[in-house]
């Protein structure tokens, strides 16, 4: 039998505890300083066993590797890339000395600490081939599970559970995000969306990490437990961090945190751990909470949708599938495909979904003209930064499988007939998830609603035998061009008959009236008797008026679709385009401005200032996430750039700030957004870096007279670093605001730490800035 059946046997009659903290455990024990935690595994394996052995003394079922920060990318900041391999294998082979039969081993990573692009330069491959040779040797040195914890990226946790499944389909295998207290993660996604992406795939257990404490984390877990059958794992932080003298610990004690266990239990959890701040203690209190009580049952709400990083679309309302990337008839589009120009493709796609379109259908045209690299970035670009779903309507398997195991949330592959060259594509969507269209047709077009009828109960059994359930499918009955002959009158037919069946349906409406005059009129006329029957989606332009204002009336009438509320929207042309991506069109605007107002710094002051700033309000509002902040800063780079080259050198003299994260910490992500967001807020930021000892930041401070130090500290071990700063700047008589921010900081620590600031983000950093700026004015 192998190890994830012997696992989920056992999960099925009982809850499973598993261990607690490695890193805060570690540093209290071997006072690691500045290293990482995994260094341990070669230079004190003892201390690394003897850990684990106090874990399943104290009760643990399952104890987990040190190799959290382990991928040769992760190991590389600290130049330890050549000690990969000991530093894995050491770190499994202490674990099952400790564990002896007594618990199992699982295997564990975290995040790389790169972004994905567009937000990051990193694709799918950089993320796979990382997990996969950290995997391999796993499972060669025989851990029983695999674990992914505190990812708060979905395209690379999907790459990482894609690597662990090629390394082994033997091992039980755990997949984590991390979440913040408004239930999202640093990229914009949602518990809903986490399990649309990955209840598809071949993964054992979904679950939560870090980040919050236990009361904190319960609501966002149980929001998680409502959409998945899947085994559901939980560690809670021990609270937030707060410092005693010099020390930093986390206020939740064992007796407190073991008290949440029903709770959790209550809620479906089938493994139970803590994560930052627990201890062996925590654990015995815990085990005896938990005692070996079995697992609650739970039926899993069913969800019909798609998703991207940062939107779930429900097809309980009738969905708009934008049809316009298409090159076919389009020269410029396929020119800009052909030459790579990302920004023309991507307005195309901001422009359906302003008019409407909720998802994008993506097609390439003639495949071989253009570099699938380039395909990639565009499945990105639409996912993260204009946030709608995308449909890959892609038709060569090797291009399919690489944007479709790359895509980051839960994909529509248009489409699949029920014939042998289409077999592939069943491969790719087993393999990597996410729904698919399933035409009404074999290898001939159909002639009658028969023909429609026979062809879809063929593709049907063929995507249900092959594993693909009921849920993931999505029908199209087939609309003809009434030009060369088609009936649509069939297509209306078996809408309804789908309809009745209880199965969603979509189309494509324009081939109706292709070779028609007024297209539009045939399509609007059509698509309305059409959603009469029942239609669920069309693939449609979103830009004619005449199809969408027949469309929103007759959903009105069909009483799926409420009558349209007054909207007051606000018209900023300036946000609308920084948030386009249009940094061409920003770049004309600013130089209209230049003409207009003769002096960059009132352009800066009067216009692109305050558009950035309404932009951070819809940050902090949620009404954009990461994606959206970092498109909007790359977006104004240029025109800040021109302008700044117009000034005279002491113009920003008193908007100077410097930013760094602080020594021993090699995290940088947060820093390089907070960096990016300030400077596109019309600050002059200096950016030293990262790992960054304290005498180089005051060396800085000194010289560069800024109006204030930002400070970043991604680990709980690294945040006493920022008070070495503080103390420096104070022992030599520097009086200059020091702002500090990070995964590890809450503002009551950022203060106990001597940081006149604290900030949670990018936005809240300028906003500290503008208040230094009001201050200084008065």
């Amino acid at each position: 039998m192998r190890k994830r059946e012997i696992i989920s046997g056992i999960l099925k009659e009982r809850v499973l505890l598993l261990d607690g903290a490695y890193g805060t455990e570690l540093m209290k024990r071997a006072g690691i300083g500045d290293v990482p935690p995994e260094v341990l595994n070669i230079e004190r394996p003892d201390v690394v066993e003897s850990l684990h052995r106090d874990y399943i003394e104290a009760g643990s079922d399952v104890i987990i590797t040190n190799t959290f920060g382990a991928t040769p990318a992760k190991l590389s900041e600290y130049g330890l890339e050549d000690k990969f391999e000991q530093i894995v294998i050491n770190a499994v082979r202490a674990a099952k000395r400790a564990a002896s039969g007594k618990a199992f081993v699982f295997g564990d990573a975290g995040p790389t600490g790169k972004l994905p692009f567009p937000a990051g330069n990193k694709f799918f491959d950089f993320f796979y081939d990382n997990y996969r040779k950290l995997f391999e040797i796993m499972v060669e040195e025989g851990v029983d599970g695999i674990i992914l914890e505190t990812f708060s990226d979905i395209a690379e946790l999907k790459a990482a559970v894609l690597a662990a499944r090629a390394a082994s389909k033997d091992v039980f295998l755990v997949a984590h995000l991390t979440f913040d207290e408004n239930g999202k993660t640093l990229t914009g996604t949602d518990p809903l969306n986490f399990v649309l992406t990955f209840e598809d795939l071949d993964v054992d257990a979904l679950g939560i990490n870090c980040t919050l404490g236990p009361e904190e984390l319960l609501p966002i877990f149980q929001e998680l437990s409502k959409y998945t059958d899947k085994f559901l794992t939980v560690e809670p932080n021990a609270g937030m961090p707060i410092v005693k003298g010099k020390e930093t610990v986390y206020p939740v004690g064992p007796a407190e945190f073991a008290v949440h266990i029903d709770s959790y239990w209550e809620a479906g959890a089938n493994i139970i751990g803590g994560c930052c701040g627990t201890t062996p203690e925590h654990i015995k209190r815990m085990r005896r909470q938990l005692g070996k009580r079995g697992p609650v049952e739970r039926k899993k709400r069913k969800v019909f949708a798609l998703s991207s990083p940062i939107t779930v679309v429900n097809f309980e309302n009738f969905v708009i599938i934008g049809e316009r990337i298409n090159p076919a008839g389009r020269k410029k589009l396929k020119k800009a495909m052909e030459d790579g120009d990302l920004e023309y493709v991507l307005k195309d796609a901001q422009k359906q979904k302003d008019a409407g379109a909720q998802v994008l259908d993506v097609n390439f045209g003639i495949e071989q003209l253009i570099s699938p690299e380039f395909m990639e970035k565009v499945i990105y670009s639409i996912a993260y930064n204009v946030g709608t779903p995308v449909s890959i309507d892609v038709q060569t398997p090797k291009i399919l499988e690489k944007l479709v195991k790359a895509y980051p949330g839960r994909p529509l592959i248009n489409s699949f007939r029920p014939v042998e060259e289409e077999m592939e594509k069943l491969r790719i969507l087993k393999e990597y998830g996410g729904t698919v269209v399933l035409l009404s047709m074999e290898e001939e077009v159909p002639e009658s609603y028969e023909d429609r009828l026979k062809a879809f109960e063929r593709g049907l059994d063929v995507l249900l035998t092959g594993g693909i359930d009921e849920s993931r499918i999505i029908v199209d009955p087939i609309v003809l061009a009434m030009g060369a002959g088609g009936n649509p009158g069939d297509t209306l037919k078996f809408i309804e008959y789908l309809s009745n069946k209880g199965f969603k349906t979509t189309l494509g409406l324009s081939n109706l009236s292709f070779g028609l005059p007024d297209r539009s009129y045939y399509n609007a006329s059509f698509l309305v008797m059409a959603v009469d029957r029942g239609l669920s989606s069309a693939i449609m332009n979103p830009l004619d008026e005449v199809v969408m204002k027949n469309l929103k009336s007759a959903l009105v009438i069909a009483g799926r679709e409420e009558l349209p509320k007054g909207k007051v929207k606000e018209n900023d042309e300036i946000v609308e385009t920084i948030l386009s991506g249009d940094s061409k069109k920003l770049l004309e605007m600013t130089e209209t401005f230049l003409e207009e107002l003769k002096d960059p710094l009132r352009v800066v002051e009067k216009y692109l200032r305050p558009a950035m700033e309404k932009i951070g309000q819809m940050y902090d509002k949620g009404k954009i996430f990461l994606p959206q902040l970092i498109l909007a800063a790359q977006t104004v780079k240029p025109s800040f750039e021109y302008l700044e080259s117009l000034m005279k050198s002491d113009s920003y003299s008193n908007k100077k700030v410097i930013i760094a994260t602080v020594k021993g910490d090699v995290h940088d992500i947060g820093k390089n957004i907070v960096a990016a967001v300030m400077k596109s807020s019309g600050y002059d930021v200096i950016d030293l870096g990262k790992d960054v000892p304290a005498e180089v930041i005051v060396k800085q401070v000194k010289k560069e007279k800024p109006m204030a130090v930002a400070l970043s500290a991604m680990m709980t071990t690294t945040a006493p670093r920022i008070a070495e700063v503080v103390e420096r700047l104070k022992e030599l008589g520097i009086k200059v605001p020091v702002l500090a921010g990070g995964a590890s900081l809450n503002e009551r620590l950022a203060k106990e730490l001597g940081a006149d600031f604290y900030a949670k983000d990018a936005s809240g950093g300028v906003k500290v800035l503008k208040e230094l700026e009001r201050k200084v004015g008065k």
